[in-house]
């Protein structure tokens, strides 16, 4: 079986964040968007990883865990997204790999939606698989153009397309599954001849199919995977959408919470049945609470562990603790280890 490998286009400044750092750092629940996003790759056992970055080059690879299927490329000017993967051309030199083509500021797309689309790629034998996904009203997203045949014959961006294609529903989520070496045989052939004067990306899917290549698809369904953050209006409403998730699945599993949409839970907690935990209350990082716990009213639980049938009363701040089975902690005691 061909390797798989990712390249991550995370170089752009994301003005509509209003500022001066670059959009991919971001943190949501935790963990900066494009760690998120490396997260994902790794899960999905791509043995190399290309992360593309441009503003705050460094900014962006400090925030990233280091791992040594990890390289970074540098696209030094902003040409498009099809310039950007190309700017990767030279870390794939000499390979034949599956290639997923990810985006930094798409933080909750699903390893499992990820493996599907490699496992449709590698089954139909195509050149590139894509994810799509429908909106009746599908915005400034690219459409997907298709042929008589419901075959995809190519991609057309919002700015580029005419009022008919506008109406298709149809839309391109920026995710897809290349093989490598067609994949930048064809992005040797893209022009910038276009709304943006961008090298697209988008535009290799009309090149392979002129070129005789099969180029296959699969739809999403769960819209908030593929959610782009584009504001810090948008960055606040995802996480709040993932974070009640994570509260969600873990009442699921027996967690009590009282006012549920006054707790924070990063996803990377661990939580046990019959924890209880109380209003307003912040866990962090990697913290365990064992069963039988009682969390009171706005603690602070930031990577600590707490054991079984513990007792916290309230207004409690652990920070790197460790709090045996059976402890207790009194109003608004703090345990804090640097």
């Amino acid at each position: 079986m061909r390797n798989l490998s990712a390249i991550i286009l995370a170089a752009g400044k994301g003005s509509r964040m209003k500022s001066n750092k670059a959009k991919v750092t971001f943190p949501l629940a935790g963990k900066s968007m494009v760690q998120r996003v490396v997260d994902t790759a790794l899960k999905v056992d791509c043995s190399k990883i290309a992360v593309i970055v441009g503003f705050q080059k460094q900014s962006v690879i400090d925030c990233i865990t280091p791992d040594e299927r990890l390289e970074y490329v540098e696209q030094t000017e902003q040409l498009g997204t099809g310039h950007a993967v190309m700017c990767a051309k030279d870390a794939f030199e000499g390979l034949d790999t599956d290639v997923l083509i990810l985006c930094g500021d798409v933080p909750l797309l699903s390893a499992e939606t990820l493996k599907n689309l490699v496992k449709v790629h590698r089954e139909s034998g195509a050149s590139c698989t894509l994810l799509t996904a429908f909106l009746d009203d599908a915005g400034r997203y690219g459409r997907i153009l298709r042929d008589e045949d419901g075959q995809i014959s190519g991609i057309v961006e919002y700015k580029d397309a005419t009022e008919a294609q506008r109406a298709i529903k149809e839309w391109n989520t920026g995710i897809y599954c290349f093989n490598s070496r067609d994949m930048f045989d064809a992005l040797s052939k893209v022009s910038n001849t276009n709304e943006q004067n961008e090298y697209y990306l988008t535009d290799t899917l009309a090149l392979l199919r002129a070129a005789g290549k099969k180029v296959s698809s699969i739809v999403l369904e769960d819209l908030n995977e593929v959610t782009g953050v584009n504001s810090q209006a948008q960055l606040a409403r995802l996480e709040d959408e993932f974070i009640a998730q994570v509260r969600e699945a873990w009442m699921q599993e027996g967690v009590l919470m009282h006012l549920p949409e006054t707790i924070y839970i990063e996803d990377s907690v661990v939580l046990e049945s019959d924890v209880e935990i109380g209003p307003g209350c912040v866990i962090k990082g990697k913290s365990v609470i064992a069963s039988g716990s009682k969390i009171g009213p706005t603690c602070l639980i930031d990577n600590s562990s707490i054991g079984a049938n513990c007792k916290l009363k309230g207004q409690n701040i652990l920070i790197n603790a460790l709090l045996d089975d059976d402890g207790s902690m009194g109003y608004a005691k703090r345990i804090i280890n640097d």
